[in-house]
């Protein structure tokens, strides 16, 4: 099954503040290789495969720079379709000289991290066939070890990388949050269960037992504050839903529910908002 089309819920859109457009535009386009469906004085839009928005990033005036003790990113995670392409982009950076901050094998998945020109979290992942992946009861297993890198690359194609393939996605998101007791809740009233725990740091919730298409932790935000709208860092994401989850998440959170030109949002209790 695919755990990143209806009638799963899933990420399907984020957006991001920055804090210069032309630098974040080059990139998420010349780097990363995603498409630019468009950009305005303030704001650019892009996709993987042409035609449907992944990350729209916003450029706000007298911008102030990311504090990682707030709530809201950890990271973005794009889930590349196959251990091939991971490899190209391993190779690809590993080729230029580009910055990244870890490897990892973590079970389920294979992932590279990396952060944008603001410092904003971004891991590119592939995932291994869900029948190797191992559960614990309602638990599934996931670890941190080092990712082999020397037998990753032996996957790499002559093409190489040349962007993310059109079937790429958003596989999941991390988020740094204030408190777990009191968020989790929130995201098992939206629609994820709980798939697996690290004691009072980190949990980790999905819809129709993915692996997690949302983390949880409280490494660096424990008891803080969210993020202001003048600072760069996460401005919303989306959960892409059917038109009958979405009744039951309006009728759930009842007055909390903003609805706008754009659709509905509503804010976890770490300040983060959430589109629908």
């Amino acid at each position: 099954m695919s755990y990143h089309e209806l009638p799963t819920k899933y990420i399907d859109q984020i957006s991001l503040s920055v804090s210069n457009l032309e630098k974040s535009i080059t990139f998420y386009k010349d780097i990363l290789g995603m498409n630019l469906l468009s950009q305005t004085d303030d704001q650019a839009i892009f996709s993987f495969d042409g035609e449907t928005p992944i990350l729209t990033i916003e450029q706000v005036e007298y911008v102030k720079p990311l504090d990682r003790r707030k709530t809201g990113l950890f990271h973005i995670a794009y889930l590349v379709p196959t251990r091939e392409d991971l490899a190209n982009i391993v190779y690809h950076f590993w080729r230029n000289q580009l910055p990244v901050q870890g490897a990892s094998d973590h079970k389920v998945s294979e992932a590279l991290y990396l952060a944008d020109p603001d410092g904003n979290g971004i891991e590119i992942y592939r995932d291994r066939d869900p029948e190797e992946w191992d559960w614990n009861g309602e638990e599934v297993v996931m670890d941190t070890i080092p990712l082999d890198i020397e037998g990753l690359l032996k996957e790499r194609t002559e093409e190489g990388w040349t962007g993310f393939p059109s079937e790429s996605t958003i596989g999941h998101i991390h988020l740094q949050i204030h408190d777990l007791p009191s968020v989790q809740p929130f995201y098992e009233k939206l629609g994820f269960e709980v798939v697996a725990k690290y004691g009072p740091q980190a949990l980790f919730m999905s819809d129709d037992k993915y692996h997690h298409h949302i983390g949880l932790n409280v490494w660096n935000s424990r008891n803080s504050e969210a993020k202001s709208d003048d600072e760069v860092g996460l401005n919303w994401f989306s959960v892409k839903m059917t038109d009958g989850d979405r009744d039951k998440v309006k009728k759930a959170f009842g007055e909390q529910v903003e609805e706008t030109d754009q659709g509905y949002f509503v804010k976890d209790p770490s300040g983060i908002k959430i589109k629908f």
